[in-house]
């Protein structure tokens, strides 16, 4: 045992001299040896980059990004001609990274065309019109408890066959405002009030108290849309063909659009 001590031991000495000689390259072949010998982890020690090497070379970890939060807004919208343009509320469109249009399973990117300054109205745009246009009184004006019909288009399913929900209050408050009476909901924002021929005599803006609902007027709807050179059909005569209701009109010209903002 002792004879192999003293043999290991000239062995590292013997290496350690070699290394003089042979500079770097011999210190190398040295603590290998003497690593093997001893078992005192040279190679450790000269093979292991250094803890900053280690990083440059292969970082443990990438910086942590900022996370991204999104979020989706739901209104309404509706089709005002035959080549994609669509009305909808002003906050349903404004500030949105997309602009997305859902009907009858179908999901279509929207781009923003244009945004009233002086009232709740948007108009967006897609490929082409997906169902019905739209179409505008000509001189005929709601009037104080007119039945209406205005719904969110989400909730237009369970509405088929309806023949209104809302009645025209009073006194709207505002200029070229039309106040109706009604209980729709969530997702609402943009929606049509039709009349009982089937004709848009406004938009949904907003909630103003149980049960009562803001909507910008026809005049200012019209007003808006001609300012942007849309062109649009008006006609006093009803468009509800036979025993069909105004919910389904609603149906045909009406869409879901999501707002995705980052």
């Amino acid at each position: 045992m002792l004879e192999g001590r003293r043999w290991a031991r000239d062995v590292v000495l013997t290496a350690r001299k070699i290394a003089t000689g042979l500079g770097w390259l011999g210190l190398w072949w040295a603590a290998g040896c003497g690593a093997h010998a001893q078992d005192i982890g040279w190679a450790d020690l000269v093979h292991a980059p250094s803890q900053r090497a280690r990083s440059e070379a292969s970082p443990l970890s990438r910086p942590q990004e900022a996370a991204t939060v999104t979020r989706e807004t739901s209104g309404t919208a509706f089709f005002v001609d035959g080549s994609g343009h669509m009305l909808t509320a002003r906050h349903a469109a404004e500030n949105c990274a997309r602009l997305l249009v859902l009907k009858e399973g179908r999901a279509v990117a929207a781009h923003l065309v244009a945004l009233s300054a002086s009232a709740d109205l948007a108009i967006i745009k897609v490929p082409k019109t997906l169902g019905l246009a739209a179409v505008f009184p000509n001189q005929a004006v709601a009037s104080a408890n007119d039945m209406v019909f205005a719904s969110a288009y989400d909730k237009l399913q369970a509405s088929r066959g309806v023949l209104a929900n809302a009645t025209i209050a009073a006194n709207a408050g505002e200029a070229g405002a039309l106040l109706i009476d009604s209980d729709i909901t969530f997702g609402a924002s943009g929606a049509p009030v039709l009349d009982g021929r089937g004709l848009v005599q406004g938009v949904v803006s907003r909630r103003i108290a149980e049960r009562r609902v803001l909507a910008v007027g026809a005049v200012e709807a019209k007003s808006f849309l001609a300012a942007n050179g849309v062109p649009i059909d008006q006609d006093d005569r009803s468009q509800i063909a036979g025993a069909s209701a105004r919910a389904d009109r609603a149906a045909s010209i009406s869409a879901r659009v999501i707002c995705v903002q980052n």
